[in-house]
């Protein structure tokens, strides 16, 4: 479903609740953000070709948990490349090797994407924010509602995720696509379910 210009979010409901949520951002070339879980990969690759997007270029990770990434190797077989935080390997169950190395923006035809680190969830945890249009894509740090992503699994940081949270809350974004659930819209109220997120880890 286009979201914006050039911005796709493709987010499940109870069908898919084991897999994550999906963003592409197309200009001139298509990058893919959390490809999910096999179990989404056909649904997934359908709703891409009725958005006229044929082809992956570039697949990139918020972090690299089984839901969402499983399918990379799904586009990777189509020669998508790969990019991540090689910190996150140690919590992943596949052995992939990024084919980018991340620097602090990626850049998609004239489209700048930030890259932030925002760590707590997994140890290479990242959103990519892009500016243009106030988009932050959050992966697991927080959903709905201001409920933030889970900090008690291995490589989880409680310090480090309230770190980021105040990261996120600096970028003050439009609109924020989580890794799961519905995407968000309005900087007040985003800015307002980051603090209850804040406020919900610290006192955990």
């Amino acid at each position: 479903m286009r979201l914006l210009e050039n911005i796709y979010a493709y987010t499940w409901g109870s069908a898919f609740y084991d897999s994550s949520n999906s963003y592409v951002i197309v200009d001139g070339e298509a990058v893919l953000i959390d490809p999910g879980t096999y179990k989404s990969y056909t649904n997934l690759f359908g709703l891409l070709r009725n958005d006229g997007i044929e082809g992956i270029d570039y697949v990139l990770n918020t972090h690299l948990h089984k839901d969402h990434c499983e399918s990379n190797q799904m586009f990777m077989r189509k020669g998508a490349l790969v990019g991540f935080d090689e910190r996150d390997r140690v919590v992943s169950q596949f052995s992939y090797s990024p084919d980018l190395r991340l620097g602090k923006v990626f850049v998609v035809g004239e489209t700048e994407i930030e890259v932030v680190r925002t760590p707590g969830h997994s140890p290479g945890s990242l959103t990519f924010f892009v500016q243009e249009h106030g988009v932050a894509i959050t992966g697991d740090l927080i959903f709905e509602n201001g409920i933030p992503g889970r900090f008690d699994l291995y490589g989880s940081d409680r310090r480090e995720f309230i770190r980021s949270l105040e990261r996120l809350a600096g970028l003050e974004p439009e609109y924020l696509l989580p890794g799961h659930r519905r995407v968000m819209k309005g900087r007040k109220g985003i800015a307002a379910l980051v603090e209850k997120a804040i406020e919900i880890v610290t006192h955990y």
